[in-house]
This record gives structure tokens, C-alpha cells and sequence, in this order.
């Protein structure tokens, strides 16, 4: 037997060799040989979840659970595996076996909860989760076990449902300050944005670090059109991480929408310089051009087309430089060519040539080519 080499340290509870033992089973193809203990199958399963292998959990949990189907540890570690690895459906299936036996446990009552939110039975979870919190009223871990239903609903992507369980939750005493991402996310899906808002900034309260939370702040501030906080919530983001691509493209976004074109430009580099996205190199290009920048806008456009001669926004750009620069030099021909080659892309380039050049409203020529251009929309 394998526990006779344990050392004194080993038997107070650490299985090292176990796990040795697990591999070189499981290499010969010889997992349903293990002769485990409840503890030492616990002790691999979990030095397995640590390193994310998801799918050695999985098999040695099932392994496991035939080995002693009445360990209630066993059966309530194998069904969470089920339902964390998309398999509910065989998760309710043991469940139901031994319903009748686990009436009074709070942990399988939320497991039966869990796996129906999984298969979005929600009203069936409802049932079983008022008899789980009965089960385990005064448990010093209900909170997290209610907290695992609410995250379950946002994976099933029933955001008025979790927001059900962290109420709950919440009623039973202090929530761990990480449940306040999880409002805020679920109030963001709702479009709820001024409730994400105050879950966000209760989030940071507890924990200004998340260069993520203060990414997806600046996102809700942003629709809710408080820009300077916007501003300050993604540009805390980078400061955390000046490797965050997405806070710096939608500082970025909120400098172009404020018409802060050099801080839109110098934002757009530093994305770019990390993650060369065609949307990245499009920003540039259109604040280079708002800069009078338009070789640089052009290199820009030419670096889209490069990657993918098929996006239309690359051509569009280059268009809109050449728009520019021809209505400017008195190239009227060349300017309305151009300009029709943006028309045909239906895209908000022609946008940018309005603000470039805003004389183009008391123009009589262009008006009357532009009353042409759309009775004729197939030119």
C-alpha cells in the first residue's frame, strides 16, 4: 500500500506520492487501479484543479466517485465537476439517486439548484435553493454557496437571476467585495448603466488595483457620457497595466468623441505600438487626418490594406485623404471621384471630409453634384 512510504508530514494530511502515484497510473492508462483513500483522491483532485486541468478533474473525480459512491464528499465534488464542465444534465441524473438520502444537506441542495440554473431550468433552481438555504441555515459558508448560484446564472446568461441570488446573498451577511464586479456586470448586461456605475465604484472601494474594473468603469462612464470620468478610469487602467490594448483604444475613442485630437493620436500610437488592430490603425489614420497629419493618416490606411485588402474602411481612408487634399489644391475632379468611392462604401468616412471641410455646406457646386450623387445612387 501506498500509505505504509508516507511520511509523518505526509499522514497529517499532504499526499505528495499520491499524486505521483496518479500520474504514472494515468500515463499507463490504469486510473481505475487507484486504491485511494477519500483524502488522497481529494488531495490529487485539487493539486489537479489548481494547475486548471480541466479535463484530468474531470476524469479522476468520476474515477473517484465510482471508487466509493457513498462518500458524500466524493458526490458532491463530481457533480460540481459536471456541472463547472458543462455536463448538468449528468450532474442532476446521480443527483437524483440519491436524493432521498441527502434531503437534510445543504450541499447537494444547491447542487440539484445549480445544475437546473446550468440547463436554465431557473423556477426548478428556486425550489431547490429555498430548500438549500433551510438545509444550511447558520453554515459559515452559504454566502459562497449562494454566490456560486448568482455566478451560475451569469454564465447562463440570465442577468436578472444572479441579481435574484446576490440579493439573497447579501441579506445573509457581508459579501465578499468581489460580488460587486458581479453586480455591476449583470446592472452593465441589463443597460443599467447607473447602477453599474455605483457597483463598479464599490468594487474599487475595496480594491483599486483591477486594472480590469476600472476598464470596465470607464466603459459605463462612457455611455453615461461622464467623460472626464471616463477618462480617469481608463487612464487608471493603464497605469496599472500599460499593456491593457482595450483601455487604451476606448481612451482613445473618448478623446476623438471630445475632439482632443492630439491626445486621440498620441493614445492611438500607444495601442497601436502594442496590437496593430485594423479598428486601432483606423483611429489613428482619422486623427491624423483631423491633425492635417494626412501622409501619416495615409501610411496608416495603407497598413490596413496591407493586412486585409478586402476592409473597406482601408480604401474609405485613403479616399477621404484624397477628398481632402484635391478639394484643397482646387482638384475638383479628383475631389468628387474620390468622393464617390467613399459614397459607394456607405461608410462615416464622408463624415470626416464634412468636418475637414466645413466651407463644403456653402458650396453651390458641390451641392448640386452632391443632389446628383443621390439621384443617381447606382454611379
Amino acid at each position: 500500500m501506498v500509505n505504509d512510504f508516507y511520511s509523518d508530514k505526509e499522514q497529517e494530511g499532504e499526499f505528495p506520492m499520491a499524486y505521483d502515484v496518479y500520474l504514472q497510473a494515468r500515463v499507463e492508462g490504469k486510473l481505475n487501479s487507484l486504491n485511494f483513500s477519500e483524502e488522497e483522491y481529494e488531495y490529487v483532485i485539487d493539486r489537479l484543479m489548481d494547475e486548471g486541468n480541466g479535463e484530468a478533474v474531470m476524469e479522476l473525480s468520476g474515477v473517484a466517485f465510482e471508487k466509493l459512491p457513498y462518500s458524500v464528499g466524493l458526490l458532491t465534488r463530481y457533480c460540481d465537476t459536471l456541472i463547472l464542465y458543462g455536463n448538468p444534465d449528468k450532474a442532476l441524473e446521480i443527483l437524483s439517486r440519491y436524493e432521498d438520502s441527502y434531503r437534510g444537506s445543504a450541499v447537494v441542495q444547491f447542487l440539484f439548484a445549480r445544475a437546473n440554473v446550468a440547463l436554465k431550468k431557473f423556477r426548478h433552481a428556486r425550489d431547490y435553493f429555498y430548500v438549500a438555504l433551510e438545509c444550511g441555515e447558520g453554515e459559515p459558508d452559504i454566502i459562497e454557496s449562494v454566490g456560486a448560484l448568482a455566478q451560475d446564472c451569469i454564465d447562463a446568461g440570465n442577468y436578472r437571476e444572479c441579481l435574484f441570488y446576490l440579493d439573497r446573498a447579501s441579506r445573509l451577511g457581508k459579501i465578499p467585495y468581489e460580488y460587486y464586479n458581479d453586480y455591476a456586470f449583470c446592472h452593465d448586461r441589463l443597460d443599467e448603466p447607473e447602477k453599474a456605475a455605483e457597483y463598479y465604484q464599490l468594487y474599487l472601494d475595496n480594491n483599486p488595483f483591477s486594472d480590469t474594473v476600472w476598464f470596465n468603469m470607464g466603459t459605463v462612464q462612457a455611455r453615461l457620457k461622464d467623460y472626464d470620468k471616463a477618462i480617469e478610469a481608463f487612464e487608471f487602467s493603464i497605469a496599472l497595466n500599460n499593456g491593457n490594448s482595450s483601455s487604451l483604444y476606448n481612451l482613445a475613442v473618448v478623446y476623438m468623441n471630445l475632439q482632443r485630437y492630439r491626445e486621440a493620436a498620441r493614445t492611438f500610437e500607444q495601442f497601436v505600438a502594442i496590437d496593430e488592430d485594423v479598428l486601432g490603425l483606423l483611429g489613428l489614420g482619422e486623427s491624423y487626418i483631423r491633425l492635417n497629419r494626412n501622409q501619416d493618416a495615409t501610411d496608416q490606411f495603407a497598413k490596413v490594406i496591407a493586412s486585409d485588402d478586402k476592409v473597406s474602411e482601408g480604401h474609405a481612408g485613403l479616399n477621404t485623404v484624397k477628398a481632402i487634399e484635391c478639394y484643397n489644391r482646387g482638384d475638383i475632379e479628383g475631389f468628387k471621384s474620390a468622393f464617390i468611392d467613399i459614397y459607394k462604401t456607405g461608410t462615416a468616412w464622408l463624415g470626416v471630409v464634412y468636418d475637414v471641410l466645413p466651407q463644403l455646406e456653402n458650396d453651390k457646386d458641390f451641392i448640386d453634384f452632391l443632389l446628383e450623387l443621390k439621384q443617381n445612387e447606382n454611379i
